[in-house]
């Protein structure tokens, strides 16, 4: 065996070494992220906004400025199910929800920051109010002094 071939095999080595401290890293986060949620110490959350990214490999997505995960957990005895449905109330699949797309979304803010969403519902986009600008009339003005 040359020099080379032993310096590929420590650098592989190395490389799978690495890729295990993170997955084991991983794997630690979600854990921790199970155990540190408590239904009494959270504030529940409700909001209408865009979604602004979906990663479907870590079960979360990100809208209204937080971020938000999609469980099926056990929690404190009860399980906590992420329910996600279409405008008309049908059952969808997380991998189905795509960037710019609007929902509604119910949950429990985490202590550690984030959302435990319960609910998830695609909707139409609302409608954008337009301001009405209207001109006063010089002798209604006059009537208000």
């Amino acid at each position: 065996m040359n020099l080379q071939d032993e310096r590929c095999r420590i650098t592989f080595g190395l490389l799978v070494l690495g890729f295990g401290l993170l997955l084991a890293a991983n794997s630690f986060a979600e854990r921790s992220f199970l155990t540190n949620f408590s239904f009494d110490d959270s504030d529940p959350f409700e909001a209408q906004a865009i979604v602004m990214d979906v990663s479907p490999e870590q079960d979360q997505l990100i809208t209204a400025a937080q971020i938000i995960y999609v469980v099926d957990m056990p929690i404190g005895g009860q399980r906590l199910t992420t329910e996600i449905s279409d405008a008309n109330g049908r059952h969808l699949e997380f991998g189905s929800l795509r960037r710019g797309q609007w929902i509604h979304i119910k949950g429990f803010k985490h202590i550690d920051g984030g959302v435990v969403a319960s609910w998830i519902q695609e909707i139409d986009p609302p409608e954008i109010k337009k301001s009405v600008l209207r001109k006063l009339i010089k002798e209604s003005s006059q009537k208000l002094k």
